[in-house]
């Protein structure tokens, strides 16, 4: 039996892609390796190309698993084939390269056992970015919560993003194949859903008024029975508008969290970044969902260290930021993209930008730390995911996004249990398990019971 493993970075879009692999490489007969360092016969990895670290971190990975498993043929696809295809062709550890375009071939054709002879690229290798690529998912890594892949590309033009670049305009998924996928997922015992793209809100179904795809992809998905959450993976603040809002209200199963990439508080910094809203549009959307949306949370991605940016278009980062209270922020030092605008402005000296992540980062964890003192004592409802294995803590997410640890007596994966906030716990909060009685085990209901 032909043995293969999967390496992956970056986005839920990637993930979701190397799930869709990984389940056509099993469909064609082939098993995925348990153990560390177990050899396997297929090694792919796909890539992300996001920052010139993603970039370096792939280039590693590729070199580490080849050495690993030096008798193996080895796939490379994701977005840094797109735009740095040379680089890969000329590593010698490569054996395939697929576009992302590519991707519901790959199975088929690393199965079909080629020639280990270097071979870059397919039939399709002038493969265009036409069309909604055709994968589907019936698993997760995750036992409760799963990926669904609803759109692609992007129509921004962000100065500073090379996604856009390799993963082209957007496109969307039928509504149809949509809710087949996540019919399945829920027969296989998936409690909760996370709708995903690369520019989610530019999802269109071809129905009607645009404006209101996503939400009737929201509405369609609530009403698939065993289905109890349904959550949004980034979306960006120009794409979120009215009837979104009030969907939170009107579907109960709609996760009251959102990860929007602010990526700065300078209006000047944002007009050079192509962003098309100012702070201004940032605070008044956010104090207009918190006072919609009980229990709203907010993630956030930020860029630091922008080519141009002054310490004062810094401190308005800051400012903004603390205003808008996320429960967690990314911060993101400025990596210059090659073929993007932003890498022809005069870039600023490393050690400033380094500077101002590390201050970023540190005001950034105190404010989610006051974001989650906010919580403490009250009683939440948590999915049960896993056992953390840093701690004695099963673990868990509410439904705005907090990251709960507990102790619970049985498994319970997939249940959704009250638990009280206690005190605050690595990125989370821990808390108690909120039984009914003195160990009255009917104190868990499960989501099917919903």
């Amino acid at each position: 039996m032909m043995k293969f493993t999967i390496k992956t970075f970056g986005c839920k879009v990637n993930q979701y892609e190397s799930q869709a692999i990984r389940e056509s490489l099993q469909a064609g007969g082939a098993r995925e390796i348990e153990k560390p360092g177990e050899p396997a016969d297929l090694v792919i990895v796909n890539t992300c190309t996001v920052t010139r670290d993603a970039d370096r971190s792939a280039r590693y990975w590729i070199r580490r698993l080849k050495r690993e498993n030096p008798d193996s043929r080895l796939a490379v696809t994701g977005c840094l084939v797109e735009r740095d295809r040379a680089i890969l062709e000329g590593m010698k550890e490569v054996d395939f390269i697929f576009k992302n375009q590519e991707k519901q071939r790959i199975a088929d054709f690393l199965i079909a056992g080629t020639s280990k002879t270097k071979f870059v690229g397919m039939v399709s290798d002038r493969a265009e970015h036409k069309g909604f690529l055709p994968l589907s998912v019936s698993m997760s890594d995750s036992k409760t919560r799963a990926t669904v892949k609803i759109q692609d590309g992007c129509n921004n033009a962000c100065s500073y993003c090379k996604v856009v670049l390799a993963r082209g305009p957007s496109r969307s998924r039928s509504l149809g194949d949509i809710l087949d996928e996540v019919r399945r997922l829920a027969d296989n015992g998936y409690k909760e859903i996370v709708l995903a793209g690369v520019q989610l809100g530019s999802y269109r179904d071809g129905i009607g008024d645009h404006s209101n795809s996503l939400v009737r992809v929201i509405e369609k998905c609530s009403k698939i029975q065993g289905i109890v959450r349904i959550r949004l993976s980034s979306i960006e603040l120009t794409d979120i508008r009215d009837p979104l809002i009030r969907s939170f209200r009107d579907i109960p199963k709609l996760c009251p969290h959102l990860h929007i990439p602010i990526q700065s508080g300078s209006n000047s910094v944002l007009k050079n970044m192509n962003r098309r809203y100012s702070a201004e549009d940032c605070v008044k959307l956010i104090e207009k969902m918190r006072s919609k949306i009980p229990d709203f949370c907010l993630t956030t991605d930020v860029i630091v260290g922008f080519p141009g940016e002054s310490e004062d278009d810094f401190g308005e980062s800051l400012k903004v930021l603390e205003t808008l209270r996320p429960l967690k922020s990314h911060v993101f030092p400025y990596s210059p993209r090659e073929g993007t605008r932003a890498v022809l402005l005069r870039g600023l000296p490393g050690r400033v930008v380094r500077d101002r992540a590390n201050r970023m980062i540190r005001r950034m964890d105190c404010v989610s730390r006051e974001v989650r003192k906010a919580f403490i004592g009250k009683t939440v409802e948590v999915l049960v995911e896993h056992r953390n294995p840093r701690s004695r803590y099963r673990e868990g997410r509410t439904a705005n996004g907090l990251r709960v640890f507990f102790d619970f007596p049985k498994e319970g994966q997939g249940c959704i249990i009250p638990v009280v906030l206690r005190e605050l716990f690595e990125d989370g909060i821990a808390g108690t398990w909120q039984n009914s009685g003195e160990g009255d085990w009917d104190g868990f209901f499960m989501e099917s019971d919903r």
